[in-house]
């Protein structure tokens, strides 16, 4: 019950991100400033599972989570998704991504689709990387905007958000279209609107983080976009990195 678009330029990347939830769920805490393992991270925290579902490091390389739900849940003792964020978000280059999610018991987790963005991803260079865990076999997936989940009804879901990502974004997409389109009713306020409302669940956050050569930014609205609050800012300065994207490194 999510909803991530993306921008690339010339100079770096912009990622929005629409977080569905169910009201029940506590309020997560807002991006901050975390070290893990030596690097600066910035990322909000999941107060229930300790995760997130989105991150961004010094190095400018950010990942996305999205619950699978068309996928196979393991038999196993669950290890929350977010979790795996957390773990991955020191990462320096996408091999060191692709490395650990090789190490890993992929049982342990729930499906999911996981989105890379490299340090080094610009409009003219590279892709954004889309990792799939569908609870049998991990592997790599073309990415389109927008990348969307949802528990009801998916494919009514997926056609009515893409529609209004092409009423929104083409030709020319910008920022302050990404933002409309993030707090957008098409074709009306519910279970198919991008900020989504259902009476179980519904839109609880909006991140739009914005990557240049200099620093890695988090704008974070808490509550529904829809309702136009006040996005929090906080940001980390870059710092650069040798190691690049190898495809043949890629989960087999």
């Amino acid at each position: 019950m999510c909803t991530v678009s993306w921008i690339l330029n010339n100079r770096g990347y912009d990622v929005f991100f629409n977080r569905d939830e169910q009201k029940g769920r506590a309020i997560a805490a807002p991006p901050s400033k975390f070290a893990l393992e030596g690097t600066e991270c910035l990322m909000p925290l999941d107060p229930d599972g300790g995760g997130t579902w989105i991150a961004s490091n010094q190095y400018g390389l950010s990942l996305c989570l999205l619950n699978y739900y068309q996928g196979d849940v393991p038999e196993l003792p669950l290890i929350s998704r977010g979790l795996l964020v957390k773990m991955l978000a020191s990462s320096p280059s996408v091999p060191d991504v692709v490395s650990t999610l090789n190490s890993l018991h992929m049982g342990s987790y729930a499906p999911f689709t996981l989105l890379l963005f490299a340090p080094d991803l610009t409009s003219s260079h590279g892709h954004v990387i889309a990792f799939q865990w569908d609870g049998h076999v991990l592997t790599q997936r073309p990415s389109v905007e927008p990348m969307i989940s949802s528990s009801v009804a998916f494919q009514e879901v997926m056609q009515a958000r893409r529609k209004a990502y092409k009423d929104y974004m083409e030709p020319t997409p910008t920022i302050e279209n990404a933002w409309a389109f993030h707090r957008s009713h098409v074709p009306e306020a519910g279970y198919k609107s991008v900020c989504m409302h259902r009476e179980d669940a519904n839109t609880v956050s909006f991140t739009h983080l914005s990557i240049s050569p200099c620093n890695a930014t988090m704008r974070y609205v808490d509550g529904s976009p829809c309702e136009n609050k006040k996005s929090v800012t906080t940001e980390i300065a870059r710092k650069s990195s040798s190691l690049k994207w190898v495809a043949s490194d890629a989960p087999k």
